[in-house]
């Protein structure tokens, strides 16, 4: 049983994370690969309307005995399930969640609180739904994975109730998003810490990332337990002795591929990329992404492109202070922005633009681009600048070495791709072989560093040779879907390991 919360529309990486590894999981069905598929169950709010889900007719029996409804829709070329419903009992719900894994779940960040009484109701019935698909369907579950907090405790009541492993995968983490400064009251923190202690195996996605969310959330983990001894027990305060040990022993590996090392009871492991979408770009794209790009900012002759959202974390604030302060050295360079803004935001940037005085530089795309258009755009830049001060991943990295890919299929040259030196981007990018990277200290970017490294990047005699790097390096086998789904398989076995050997202590 797969959980995951961003199916109902594209709302980020998590989403496409989940599409792409869904579209491999099915290829792998029909090769006759594998005969384990995915039950794939995710969330819909009451006040959002249908768009393509219809009402799963097939589970009416379960609708009528409980106040839930069942939609369906298909993502990734699998059929997948939204549940909308509501929590019969909330405080008694949320104590429930506080007494069994020490989570305070009536608490958010950052302005979640509208969110909370969906994830509630999403965490409450998934188990009822996941027991009715095993006692009414016929339906035997392997185990469970949940992906990121805001699926994890619906992970956590499911594996208690029909007694399977548990698996959970961070995709973001909360001392990240925090940059560095979590409200250690919060849900979201206190549940990736639960993961530590609840789940059989634990994820990061990608190595530095796992050792990051290690290194802030032990202490957590061992006060937590401390916390949970007298209600558990003894013999699980044991098994968690154990299991720290095992935790903080991944701390004295490393991988020798760079991007996947699976341990006992935690690991990490890339997210992918379909190359074979990045095939049908033609030279008539590209052309026609330099087009548009002269189109915004005629008179450049070289371009630089930012694609992400305007938080801080993005680091694009960084980006644009860098080329005021060095705006003479950009004179015949122009900066690209793309990315969806409120109406408030986009003023706020458009003033940000003129008062650094770099307006006549740099135009904004202010909108979603749609996969075609953002392909054309990445593959006519000169440069894929992409300053995060944290990024977990960063699907977008691989994105820009995808670019290269394309271009040099189409015999040009391809962008150079340049990142803040943070989680899997600092594995994903060589600096000075495929890309460039960028020292971040405190969660900041220092403005000369990100010039001499958009300097580098935009000289044409190193071009051709990071471009081809970046080609070869995005072609790796980590980065295939069908590879990454063969690892997974390896993470659900070792989920059931543990918990097999959990079932002898507690």
């Amino acid at each position: 049983m797969f959980l995951v919360t961003e199916l109902y529309e594209p709302a980020g990486g998590l989403h496409r994370y989940t599409t792409n590894l869904l579209s491999a999981w099915e290829k792998a069905i029909r090769k006759g690969k594998t005969d384990l598929e995915p039950v794939v169950v995710s969330v819909k709010g009451s006040d959002q309307p249908k768009k393509d889900l219809e009402i799963a007719e097939e589970f009416s029996g379960f609708m009528e005995k409980n106040d839930v409804k069942v939609f369906k829709g298909e993502r990734g070329n699998r059929m997948c399930y939204f549940l909308e419903g509501e929590v019969p009992n909330l405080e008694e719900f949320h104590w429930k969640l506080w007494n069994r894994y020490g989570i305070d779940s009536t608490k958010t960040s950052k302005g979640l609180d509208w969110y909370n009484d969906i994830l509630s109701a999403f965490w409450y019935w998934v188990p009822i739904f996941a027991e009715y698909l095993r006692e009414e369907k016929g339906m035997e579950f392997k185990c469970i994975d949940a992906q990121d907090w805001l699926s994890f405790p619906g992970g956590f009541l499911t594996g208690e109730r029909l007694n399977l492993p548990v698996v959970c995968r961070i995709h973001s983490g909360e001392y990240g998003r925090s940059l560095g400064s979590p409200d250690q009251k919060d849900a979201p923190i206190q549940i990736e810490t639960a993961a530590l202690s609840f789940s059989d195996y634990i994820q990061g996605v990608s190595i530095s990332e796992t050792i990051f969310q290690i290194n802030h959330l032990m202490p957590m983990k061992e006060r937590m337990d401390e916390d949970l001894r007298e209600r558990r027990g003894e013999e699980w305060y044991r098994y968690q002795n154990l299991r720290n040990e095992k935790i903080k022993s991944f701390l004295l590996y490393e991988s020798e591929s760079d991007m996947t090392l699976l341990k006992d009871v935690i690991g990490g492991m890339p997210n992918g990329i379909d190359l074979e979408e990045w095939k049908d770009v033609g030279k008539d794209d590209i052309s026609k992404g330099k087009k548009m790009l002269s189109e915004l900012l005629p008179g450049k002759d070289k371009f630089v492109f930012f694609i992400g959202r305007t938080s801080y974390r993005k680091g694009l604030d960084f980006l644009l202070e860098t080329f005021s302060k060095y705006r003479n050295e950009y004179n015949k360079t122009g900066l690209v922005v793309a990315s969806s803004m409120d109406s408030d935001t986009y003023k706020e940037y458009k003033g940000k633009l003129e008062k650094l005085g770099i307006g006549d530089n740099t135009r904004i795309l202010n909108r979603w681009l749609e996969p075609t258009e953002k392909k054309k755009l990445m593959c006519a830049s000169d440069v894929i600048a992409l300053p995060s001060v944290y990024e977990p991943f960063g699907i977008v990295a691989l994105e820009g070495l995808a670019a290269d890919f394309a271009c040099e299929r189409n015999g040009t040259t391809g962008p150079v791709t340049v990142v803040g030196n943070t989680g899997g981007m600092s594995e994903i990018i060589k600096s000075g072989v495929n890309g460039f990277e960028v020292p971040i200290h405190n969660f900041e970017i220092d403005p000369d560093m990100l010039h001499r490294a958009l300097i580098k990047a935009l000289d044409e005699d190193k071009k051709a040779s990071l471009s081809k790097k970046g080609a070869e390096r995005v072609q790796d086998i980590y980065f295939r879907w069908e590879h990454i789904l063969g690892k997974i398989f390896e993470v659900y076995d070792k989920a059931e390991k543990n918990w097999k050997e959990k079932l002898r202590y507690v």
